[in-house]
């Protein structure tokens, strides 16, 4: 419409001043030209049409996408959360299957130390602080856990911290050895790996799938333990996790009374 204006505004012009030249133009030849003007002006209404649907199918198109977009981001968000609950489940079997075998952890060795693991022997009391940990009722939020038994992970696998020290806010899911932040803000993680007898891992930090830090740690003879730290944003619902790399892992890593694998964060604002 405001085209249509705009032409015959400007063929009004044309026909002002052709009155003006109207000693030097003939009739025929001033109607021949608003003729000409007119299906031009037909012609460009026709292209705009045009344009306008193409750019009404843009948008439905573009919000068809945005809207499968958001499936997609919700439905792989499901699935990865799946599969931190499978992989978390995997290694309890293995533990739990360690664990018959070699109720202390530690293989066919026995000592006094090692009854700690052992829930037979453990008072009521301390089960208890290691299945739920500290509550606190300030709203801090902030958990530490260890591993009970020593394991031999291999590659891409979720390290399970089973024994809590703390959980302040439940965040943490000693199952699957995952942390879901409870609410948004910026955390503190850190994880400590031991190893002996010439093991070596590369371990990494998780935030939703995306690696948030990575560390190394070799033992060339008697023992060895490395620790990493990252300072990372997390949004209300984020799983947080420690995993090996897909790469330069080998041998065991340690944890009992000697000193503990550990993975531990808290909230900073």
């Amino acid at each position: 419409m405001a085209l249509r204006l705009l032409v015959y505004l400007l063929i009004l012009t044309c026909f002002t001043k052709v009155q003006g030249d109207s000693d030097r133009m003939e009739e025929p030849d001033i109607a021949g030209m608003v003729l000409k003007l007119s299906k031009t002006v037909e012609k460009l209404e026709s292209i705009v049409e045009k344009l306008q649907r193409d750019n009404g199918d843009l948008k439905g198109a573009l919000a068809d996408l945005s809207t499968r977009l958001e499936s997609e981001t919700h439905q792989r968000k499901l699935s990865e959360h799946r599969l931190l609950e499978c992989e978390g489940r995997l290694d309890s079997m293995e533990r739990y299957a360690v664990f018959k075998k070699y109720p202390t952890g530690q293989g066919n060795k026995s000592s006094s130390h090692d009854l700690i693991f052992r829930e037979g022997n453990t008072p009521k009391n301390v089960q208890r602080h290691r299945r739920q940990g500290i509550r606190s009722t300030n709203g801090t939020i902030a958990f530490s856990a260890f591993m009970s038994t020593s394991l031999t992970p291999g590659h891409l696998r979720t390290l399970i911290f089973d024994a809590i020290f703390t959980n302040e806010g439940s965040g943490y899911n000693h199952h699957m050895g995952v942390f879901m932040a409870p609410r948004s803000g910026l955390y503190v993680f850190t994880w400590t790996i031991r190893t002996h007898g010439g093991s070596y891992f590369n371990t990494q930090l998780l935030v939703n799938g995306i690696i948030y830090g990575s560390i190394y740690t070799r033992d060339a003879s008697y023992s060895d333990s490395s620790t990493g730290t990252s300072v990372v944003y997390v949004d209300e619902g984020a799983a947080v996790y420690v995993r090996t790399g897909p790469s330069g892992n080998s041998g065991n890593i340690d944890s009992n009374s000697d000193g503990y694998t550990t993975f531990s964060g808290w909230t900073i604002d």
